[in-house]
This record gives structure tokens, C-alpha cells and sequence, in this order.
């Protein structure tokens, strides 16, 4: 057994514009440290970040015009903490 107790939450950052730049890119950190934050403070370590793939089947109908899978990714924030 670990000797550690992990909680994992998803993290989407949120831009004002689709246009990528420095100021977006500060925001978006600024959201993730929040985050880090806020679970720190509740006993949580920040732990590591990790990508998920997530799979997504076509329904039916599309499934019979060939469609195929696709795929989306989701960062996960990994957090840990000793187990008690």
C-alpha cells in the first residue's frame, strides 16, 4: 500500500481572446498556481501534472458513415498527501 493518498483535478486554463501572448499566458499560470494554491492550503502537496486522453466513440448514425474515434486531451493536476 502507498504511503501516500493522491486527489487528481482537471485544469483548463481560460483565455479572454483566442489570441496566444505573454499577457494569456501569465493569466493562465496565475490560474494554476491559484489552484495549487487553494489545495495547498487545504493540506494538498502539489504532486505533478499530467495529460489524459480521453477517448470519444461516434454515435450511432456517424459510426454507419464511418466515422472514427477521436481523441481529446485534459490536463490533470496531481496532488498528494501521507496517508494517516
Amino acid at each position: 500500500m502507498s504511503a501516500f493518498e493522491y486527489l487528481v483535478v482537471p485544469f483548463v486554463g481560460q483565455l479572454k481572446s483566442g489570441v496566444f501572448s505573454v499577457e494569456n499566458a501569465q493569466n493562465v499560470t496565475a490560474q494554476l498556481q491559484a489552484v495549487i494554491n487553494q489545495y495547498g492550503q487545504q493540506g494538498w502537496e502539489f504532486y505533478r501534472i499530467d495529460k489524459v486522453n480521453v477517448q470519444i466513440k461516434p454515435g450511432c448514425l456517424a459510426a454507419l458513415f464511418g466515422a472514427s474515434a477521436s481523441y481529446i486531451t485534459f490536463d490533470q493536476i496531481i496532488f498528494r498527501h501521507l496517508r494517516t
